[in-house]
């Protein structure tokens, strides 16, 4: 199967989860689409630009040191070892991309898309796409979201689930379709919350077992085995970044950023 990927370029998970996929030689991967810039309303980096001070001293510490030692070693790392960037892992399998740029939807990123001739679009990342992308590519797209589908659609799923005192989060991969988080779940897998986790430890977990649940999805494509997985004493429910009240939630039951 031929395979695009869309994703965003973010240092902090995404680069080992590409590599995962990369590595599997099963399928064949024709390009992929880098996304640089999100639009502010779905944009992580510019909500904690704005609300900062959510952010206990010692977390926004811990998050500037990360930030800083990725870029280091993305800045020096050889062109063997590049694995602390999207871009990078792109370049050392020989993945052939563009950048994006706020909105997919443009006719000349969906031109270069076509131009694959995918069978499969795979998306890790918080653009929208629209009925003319998703009609790209022969079989379907499916996305990767790290909630339990459909319970914690939308944006900062991890936090939330610990805001409201959940015992699991988890990873579902589905397919797409033109509302947000909706579509077929064809894998699925929780992930048990343990009292000394924080937001970005679980999240770290969630990319951990990513690639291996995209396989499990694809498998299931290929064999067009397509049924849904049932998620039990799931109910539908979509947020959107945390306002101060969540916040307040969250530090409350001891909720760690990072």
């Amino acid at each position: 199967m031929r395979i695009f990927l869309i994703l965003e370029e973010t240092s902090f998970y995404q680069p080992a989860f590409i590599a995962a996929l990369l590595r599997n030689k099963t399928y064949q991967y024709v390009g992929a689409a880098l996304v640089t810039k999100v639009p502010a309303k779905n944009s992580l980096d510019k909500y904690f630009q704005k609300y900062w001070y959510y952010l206990k001293p010692i977390e926004i510490s811990k998050l500037v040191i990360k930030k800083l030692e990725l870029d280091i070693k993305q800045k020096f790392s050889s062109a063997n070892n590049a694995s602390h960037s999207v871009s990078g892992v792109l370049k050392q399998f020989g993945i052939d991309y563009i950048n994006i740029e706020y909105d997919i939807n443009k006719d000349e990123y969906l031109n270069f898309i076509a131009s694959k001739e995918p069978d499969i679009i795979i998306s890790s990342n918080p653009l929208i796409f629209k009925k003319k992308l998703l009609s790209i590519p022969k079989i379907c797209s499916i996305n990767r979201h790290s909630s339990l589908l459909p319970s914690y659609a939308g944006l900062l799923p991890v936090f939330h689930a610990y805001r409201n005192g959940e015992n699991f989060v988890g990873v579902t991969i589905h397919t797409m379709e033109s509302k947000i988080d909706k579509g077929i779940i064809l894998a699925q897998k929780s992930i048990k919350i343990e009292p000394d986790d924080t937001v970005a430890q679980l999240y770290q977990k969630c990319f951990d077992i990513s690639a291996d649940l995209c396989f499990e999805a694809l498998e299931k494509i290929r064999n067009n085995q397509m049924e849904a997985v049932i998620a039990e004493n799931a109910s539908p429910s979509y947020y959107a970044f945390p306002n101060k009240k969540d916040w307040t939630e969250f530090r409350q039951k001891g909720g760690r950023f990072i």
